[in-house]
C-alpha cells in the first residue's frame, strides 16, 4: 500500500481540487457578481421609548427582543464584507411614539444598513413588528394556602398557613389589576407530620383563571411564601380511670368497667402514639363513697393536644361492682374505760351497747364474733370530776386481717365518783392564796401555838375546848 501511494499521484490529484474549491469560494465572494442571501435574526431596535414613557406613562413590556428576517442581494464582496462584521451593520428600527394605547400594536419599522456596499432588500418578514406596551404598576395582592395531595395513611393535615400574608407584585396595568390572588402551594402527599417549606407561588384572576407570571411579565418585589402545614394523627385511645381504694375495700375486690373502652381521637402525631400506649385518665372512682354495685358518668377530658374525632361520645359510664365483700354491724358491750394513773375514780358506763360496723372480706367478716372488736373509751384529765363525762371512744380490730371499722360513735357517756377512802389530789399550781390552812374552828389550837380565842357566843364561864 505505501508502494502505491509513493508511485500514485493520486494524492497530488486530490489537492489540486481542494485548492480550485477554496479559489473558487474566495473569487465568488470577492467577485462584483450578485448574489442573492437571507438574513436570520436581525434584530429590532426600538426609538422614542423615553418620549413614550414621558407622554402616555407606557413602558414597552414586549418587543425589545423582536427579530426579522431579511432576503437582501448584493455583491459577493459586500456579502463578505457584512460576515466579517457578524451582521452588526443591519438591523431594523420601530418607533413607538405614536403610540396611545396601552396593549399590544402592530408598528412600521425601517431597515437600516450601509449604502456604500449596494445591498438591495428584497423581502422583510414580518412586515410589522409587534409590541406590547402598557403602564407598569405594583399592587399588594392577597396569598391563599393551597394544599395538595393527601398525608400518609392515619393521617391528616389540620392547617396550613403562610408567613405572609400579601404579596407585592410588579407588571402591566392591565395583567395586575386582573389578579384576584396568589396562590401558594404546599404538597401533603405522605407526609407523617408537620412541615413548613418554601412555597412556589402562582396569579389567579377573578375567574379563577390562572395568569402566567413569565408569560406577562409579573415581578414579586416581598420575596417568596413560606408555609406551615400542621399534621394530624388519628388513633384508637383507650379510657382508664383511677380507683381510690377504702378502708376494708381493696382494688382487687371491685371491678371497674368503663364505656365506651376507647375512643377515637386527633392531635400531635408524637402524643397520639403516647396515649395510645397509656390511655386517658378521664377521672376517679372512690370505693368507699359508693354504697355497693352501682355506676356513674364522666365527661372525656381529653390533654391538650388531642381532641375527639366528630361523632366520639363525650361521657363515659363507670360501672363498679364488688365481689367477695362483706358489710356486718356487731352491738359492742365490752368498753373498756381508760382512767390512767388516776386510781381515785371508778367510772361506770351510761352508754348501752353501741353499734360497730366493719367492711372486709367476707371470708373474714362473716366468721368473726365481735370478740376481735377493742373499745376504749379515754378521759382527758381534764374531765375527772364527779359526774357524767364524755369519754373518746377508740375501736380497733385484732385478727381479722383486711376488715376495716368504718363506722363507730366517737364517744360514749361515763359517770365518774371517787372511791371510798380517798381524797382527791390537789391540783398542782394553785393561784396565789389557794392552800392556806383554813381559820381554826371554835375550840381547836392555832396552828400557831397561840390560844384560840373566846367564843362570844359561848356561856359564860365556859372554856372554849
Amino acid at each position: 500500500m505505501k508502494d502505491f501511494w509513493k508511485k500514485s499521484n493520486l494524492p497530488t490529484i486530490l489537492l489540486s481540487v481542494m485548492l480550485s474549491i477554496s479559489l473558487w469560494a474566495v473569487v465568488q465572494l470577492t467577485s462584483e457578481k450578485s448574489r442573492q442571501q437571507s438574513i436570520d435574526n436581525v434584530p429590532v431596535r426600538i426609538e422614542n421609548e423615553q418620549t413614550l414613557l414621558t407622554n402616555t406613562g407606557f413602558s414597552i413590556i414586549e418587543g425589545k427582543e423582536a427579530t426579522v428576517r431579511v432576503d437582501i442581494e448584493a455583491r459577493g464582496s459586500a456579502v463578505a464584507e457584512l460576515n466579517k462584521k457578524n451582521m452588526e451593520d443591519i438591523y431594523a428600527v420601530a418607533d413607538v411614539q405614536a403610540i396611545t394605547e396601552p396593549g399590544r400594536t402592530k408598528v412600521r419599522y425601517t431597515l437600516q444598513y450601509p449604502n456604500n456596499l449596494g445591498i438591495s432588500v428584497r423581502s422583510t418578514s414580518p412586515r410589522l413588528i409587534e409590541v406590547w406596551v402598557d403602564e407598569v404598576v405594583t399592587r399588594d395582592v392577597p396569598v391563599e394556602p393551597y394544599v395538595e395531595g393527601v398525608p400518609a395513611e392515619g393521617y391528616l393535615y389540620d392547617s396550613v398557613s403562610p408567613d405572609r400574608g400579601t404579596l407585592t407584585v410588579r407588571g402591566p396595568a392591565q395583567v395586575v389589576s386582573q389578579i384576584s390572588y396568589a396562590r401558594a402551594t404546599i404538597s401533603a402527599e405522605g407526609v407523617t407530620g408537620s412541615l413548613t417549606d418554601e412555597a412556589p407561588v402562582t396569579f389567579l384572576d377573578r375567574e379563577g383563571n390562572f395568569v402566567d407570571a413569565e408569560e406577562n411579565h409579573l415581578e414579586i418585589l416581598s420575596g417568596g411564601v413560606s408555609l406551615s402545614l400542621n399534621v394530624l394523627k388519628e388513633g384508637i385511645v383507650p379510657l382508664r380511670v383511677d380507683v381510690a381504694e377504702a378502708p376494708g375495700l381493696t382494688g382487687d375486690m371491685a371491678t371497674v368497667d368503663v364505656q365506651p373502652q376507647s375512643i377515637k381521637v386527633r392531635g400531635e402525631p408524637a402524643l397520639v402514639d403516647q396515649l395510645a400506649q397509656e390511655g386517658i385518665v378521664i377521672g376517679s372512682v372512690d370505693l368507699g363513697a359508693l354504697d355497693g354495685d352501682g355506676t356513674l358518668e364522666l365527661p372525656i377530658r381529653m390533654p391538650s393536644g388531642v381532641a375527639p374525632v366528630a361523632g366520639e361520645p363525650r361521657t363515659a359510664v363507670i360501672a363498679v361492682s364488688f365481689q367477695n365483700v362483706s358489710t356486718r354491724t356487731f352491738e359492742l358491750d365490752h368498753i373498756m374505760v381508760d382512767l390512767g394513773d388516776d386510781e381515785g375514780w371508778e367510772a361506770v358506763l351510761i352508754t348501752g351497747a353501741v353499734p360497730v360496723t366493719v367492711r372486709g372480706p367476707s371470708a373474714v367478716v362473716d366468721g368473726m364474733t365481735g370478740e376481735e372488736i377493742q373499745a376504749v373509751a379515754s378521759l382527758t384529765p381534764g374531765q375527772f370530776e364527779v359526774g357524767m363525762q364524755q369519754a373518746v371512744l377508740a375501736v380497733t380490730l385484732d385478727g381479722a386481717e383486711g376488715v376495716a371499722v368504718i363506722e363507730a360513735p366517737e364517744s360514749v357517756n361515763v359517770m365518774l365518783r371517787q372511791v371510798e377512802g380517798t381524797e382527791p389530789e390537789e391540783p398542782d399550781g394553785l393561784p396565789e392564796g389557794e392552800g392556806e390552812p383554813a381559820e381554826p374552828a371554835a375550840g381547836e389550837a392555832d396552828p400557831s401555838g397561840q390560844e384560840p380565842a373566846a367564843d362570844p357566843a359561848a356561856p359564860e364561864g365556859e372554856a372554849a375546848a
